[in-house]
């Protein structure tokens, strides 16, 4: 997502939260479609909580700790 959509995006909800009754319209409406109400609140929520950055030395972890660390960096084994 671009950051200019970004920026919209969090003009809007931003704005939104300053009226919540045309809030609480938007959101009884798009509930009513489960597909886009889904994707909009992904979206929504890939804007406020942004992925954070994982910045760890694992030479100064314990052993456990390592093993653990280097999973989760690998990802699910399929």
């Amino acid at each position: 997502m671009s950051s200019i959509a970004r920026r919209i995006l969090r003009d809007l909800l931003h704005f939104l939260g300053r009226y919540p009754a045309l809030k609480r319209l938007i959101v009884d409406t798009v509930y009513r479609f489960p597909a886009l109400d889904t994707t909009l609140r992904t979206v929504a929520h890939r804007v406020i909580h942004p992925e954070a950055v994982l910045d760890v030395d694992a030479t100064r972890l314990p052993d456990a700790s390592r093993r653990a660390f280097d999973r989760m960096r690998e990802g699910p084994k399929p």
